[in-house]
């Protein structure tokens, strides 16, 4: 990771990373708890969650085609100038009305996934292109280090900040931020040595693109399967970002303090999987590191479900941090060796629309709380994880690194 550090445009790229996660992660903590607080406000947030989530499966495989036939940096830039003008304009919206009511909480939760939805594949297809393979697993250990780390920050201004300054002052925050990651990744050298003559003819429709990736997978039934079995633990993340506000009001009976709190151990476990899972993978490789993450992922859920205190909480945050880090460090390392550049937009866009899918299913489901309280939602999340796992096991033998077809 030092030598990496010397390489002025990977100092450029977490810089800007910085800036950006910070910014939105500030908005995305604060948003769900404020949503929570008020009457009927945890339904609201659940179907909130469920449109934004159908909303965004439309859109991604558009994006993802998108991403496939223009500059890599160009999408990233575009996400970070969505990421200013949507804060400047909800924070205009909050100073004229005095404040939030649900509408505009929802539309500033939208606002937020939508940056993601456009920063993440844009980045990992243009890492892919700039970068040697032989620096994926490291560089992608970096890069969650660095973004955990911006997160644990934005996770400690959330619990100072909740409470004391109106939400317009904390979208002006992450208006500056947005602009800032912009101007520094305006000179990140980069080639879109994708395109040109060469380049792969596009697809007759974005769905079109979509079911390419899916015909890729196909050919690779147990390599998709592991692919989509490890992808589960971000999805019960999303999920659980639903749980976990209800959780700490509810059953917890705690103030915004301890939800941050969970937000920063959850970072921290993350960080130390940055740190870990790169010498892990060389020593292990990938695709056996992998189940390890999920259990490790597994028990914070088993925890969360059986314990209902402050700080087994806490302690749940960093074993879900550290596991679902993990998880997505050494897959997006296998991807990057096993997927190749001309259609990973397409695969991305493939998985894209299944994690939509599988977290509208999830999110939905979550509404057995209304009833039985948010630990039988940790509790029914474990269960579809330890599935997961179970598929994981079975089909890890597809996953070597070897030359993609």
């Amino acid at each position: 990771m030092h030598e990496l550090l010397r390489d002025a445009r990977i100092r450029r790229l977490l810089l800007a990373n910085t800036c950006s996660a910070v910014g939105t992660g500030i908005t995305v903590f604060a948003v769900p708890w404020l949503l929570v607080q008020q009457p009927g406000g945890s339904t609201a947030y659940r179907w909130a969650t469920v449109a934004t989530t159908l909303a965004l499966f439309v859109a991604a495989p558009y994006y993802g085609a998108w991403v496939d036939a223009h500059s890599r940096k160009s999408a990233l830039l575009l996400s970070e100038l969505w990421s200013a003008a949507s804060s400047v304009l909800l924070a205009g919206l909050g100073f004229a009305l005095d404040g939030f009511s649900t509408g505009p909480l929802v539309a500033t939760y939208f606002a937020g996934m939508l940056y993601y939805t456009l920063h993440y594949p844009a980045k990992f297809a243009l890492i892919q292109q700039t970068f040697d393979r032989s620096n994926y697993q490291s560089l992608i250990g970096l890069l969650e280090i660095q973004g955990q780390a911006a997160m644990m920050l934005a996770g400690a201004l959330a619990g100072l900040l909740l409470g004391r300054v109106p939400l317009s002052l904390i979208l002006a925050v992450n208006a500056a931020a947005g602009i800032a990651s912009y101007a520094l990744l305006r000179g990140l050298p980069y080639a879109a040595t994708h395109l040109g003559p060469a380049a792969a003819p596009p697809p007759a429709s974005v769905w079109h693109g979509v079911a390419e990736g899916g015909r890729w997978l196909l050919a690779r039934p147990r390599l998709a399967l592991f692919f989509t079995c490890t992808l589960l633990p971000f999805v019960v993340v999303m999920a659980a970002n639903y749980l976990f506000p209800v959780y700490v009001t509810r059953t917890l009976a705690a103030g915004p303090e301890w939800f941050a709190g969970g937000e920063i151990t959850f970072a921290a476990g993350a960080i130390l999987a940055g740190l870990l899972l790169p010498r892990l993978i060389s020593r292990h490789s990938a695709a056996a590191t992998v189940p390890v993450t999920m259990l490790v992922f597994l028990a914070g859920l088993l925890l969360l479900a059986a314990v209902h205190l402050p700080l087994p909480y806490l302690c749940a945050g960093a074993l879900l941090g550290f596991g679902n880090a993990g998880c997505r460090v050494a897959r997006s390392a296998l991807l990057l060796h096993l997927v190749p550049n001309a259609v990973m937009g397409r695969v991305g866009g493939f998985y894209q629309v299944l994690d939509r899918v599988l977290r509208t299913a999830l999110v939905l489901a979550m509404g057995i709380i209304d009833a039985h309280g948010p630990p039988v939602g940790f509790a029914l999340l474990a269960a579809v994880l330890l599935l997961a796992l179970a598929g994981a096991l079975r089909t890890r033998d597809a996953a070597r690194p070897v030359a993609p077809a």
